[in-house]
């Protein structure tokens, strides 16, 4: 395996950082109605997916791993996105119902 440089493991520092922010996003703002919460499970799964192929490019590719991390970062933030309007129309649901 060869040495990785300053800047490929700063890619994947950046790339783990991001992989922590849909579980806590699901984590603390999350639906609780166990239908929802599998759809909004799938989105984290997803966005965990993309991140974790972007990790695996910047380590077997060293010309690439820019755009590999700048593809996991945007990966991150439009999952991020479509799992706030997931969770907005889980509570827009349920203020209906009740």
């Amino acid at each position: 395996m060869r040495e990785l440089t300053l800047l490929e493991t700063g890619y994947l520092a950046g790339l783990l950082l991001f992989s922590l922010v849909l579980p806590l996003m699901m984590s603390f703002c999350g639906p609780r109605r166990a239908a929802t919460k599998k759809s909004c499970m799938n989105t984290v799964w997803i966005g965990e997916a993309l991140g974790a192929f972007a990790a695996l490019v910047v380590l077997a590719s060293p010309p690439s791993a820019p755009y590999a991390a700048a593809f996991g970062l945007v990966s991150c933030i439009y999952c991020a996105l479509v799992l706030l309007r997931q969770i907005r129309a889980a509570r827009t649901a349920r203020e209906i119902v009740v």
